[in-house]
């Protein structure tokens, strides 16, 4: 097997997970290792048979070809290769992660490859355009949900939520093993993590490229959405529970109460109802949907109920004295309001990992 004379590109290990991968990962390795690329590790994702043929002439070209026994997912794979280049890698720089399916090019990958020995400390991501007509539909839809979720969650503005092409510096790479996820959801929480942790994010565009109309993709819309919204639905359905709770006792206070207060009983109502509800949210948020250990989430966490607790009492009650009417109406207006900002506090800075 004759090479050209090429640059030398070892201080990057390519990893490329894959699923039943037909010729286009052979192609892919083949032009990798024309670039320059040094050392190329896939990851067999428990494929069926028949991708062995495959895998047999991808291993003339990689370095190593790890295997699964059986299908663990996406993000399974990608923990597998990291945990190599970690263990056999250590004196690289970190870990490029490539789809197999031929939509990323070797030369972005080695624009990539570039960026990331100039900022060594961050994370770098090729980040396509999703504005032209050839984009699929359900990936352009998907790449706008999930900027909206990454923004309204981490506070992250990311042109391209989605893309496997990553630079992944090898002191951050080891601590994404034990980020949650096995399947597609591991990329969104990587990101979330990546924030977290306050590594930097370099942005870089590369060509955007589907095969087929991206046919060969194994993302399963709805069951893998689910995965990756998890965190976010679990929270959404905390708050609308908690929400519920609230109001229900709210309006029963305000029927109590009512008779004994002209104006007041919307301030009790709103603070007796609010004790209620938050201690019951603080125990579903903390125990299942950020699954936090931080020792002083509840003071942070009551701070901030007591902060939202007087927002929301002061703007039902001056609505109610305009308005003379509906307070029930009016609660649930302003607390709606009120939903994405509790959400972004507690994600950043109450229920830290």
């Amino acid at each position: 097997m004759q090479m050209h004379s090429v640059e030398r590109l070892d201080e990057y290990v390519v990893l490329i997970p894959a699923y039943n991968p037909d010729q286009a990962l052979v192609t892919l390795v083949r032009e990798l290792k024309e670039t320059g690329f040094v050392h190329v590790i896939v990851v067999n994702d428990g494929s069926v048979e028949t991708s062995q043929t495959v895998f047999d002439e991808v291993g003339k070209w990689v370095t190593t070809v790890l295997v699964h026994e059986r299908n663990q997912g996406k993000g399974a794979a990608l923990k597998t290769g990291i945990r190599h280049v970690v263990e056999r890698f250590p004196g690289t720089h970190g870990v490029i992660t490539v789809d197999a399916d031929g939509q990323h090019l070797p030369e972005d990958v080695k624009s990539l490859y570039e960026a990331g020995v100039q900022r060594t400390h961050h994370l770098v991501m090729g980040c396509r355009d999703f504005s032209g007509a050839h984009i699929p539909f359900r990936s352009r839809f998907g790449n706008q949900m999930t900027r909206g979720v990454m923004l309204v969650g981490s506070g992250l503005r990311l042109k391209d939520t989605q893309t496997g092409l990553r630079a992944v510096p090898l002191r951050y790479a080891e601590q994404l093993l034990d980020v949650p996820g096995n399947r597609y959801e591991f990329e969104m929480n990587m990101l979330m993590f990546t924030k977290r942790w306050q590594v930097p994010i370099q942005q870089i565009p590369i060509q955007t490229v589907y095969v087929a109309e991206n046919a060969s993709s194994h993302f399963r819309p709805v069951i893998d959405s689910i995965l990756i919204y998890r965190m976010f639905l679990a929270y959404s359905l905390s708050s609308v529970a908690s929400f519920l709770l609230d109001i229900s006792a709210y309006a029963l206070f305000i029927f109590l109460l009512n008779p004994w207060f002209e104006t007041t009983h919307v301030l009790i109502a709103t603070v007796l109802a609010r004790i209620i509800s938050s201690l019951f949210n603080y125990v579903v948020n903390r125990k299942v949907v950020f699954d936090s250990k931080a020792r002083r989430a509840m003071p942070k966490y009551f701070g901030l109920v007591g902060l939202q607790m007087t927002l929301s009492a002061g703007l039902v009650y001056v609505l109610f004295l305009v308005i003379r009417d509906g307070e029930v109406w009016i609660k649930v207006l302003v607390d709606s309001l009120l939903f994405v900002v509790n959400y972004y506090i507690q994600k950043r800075w109450i229920f830290k990992r």
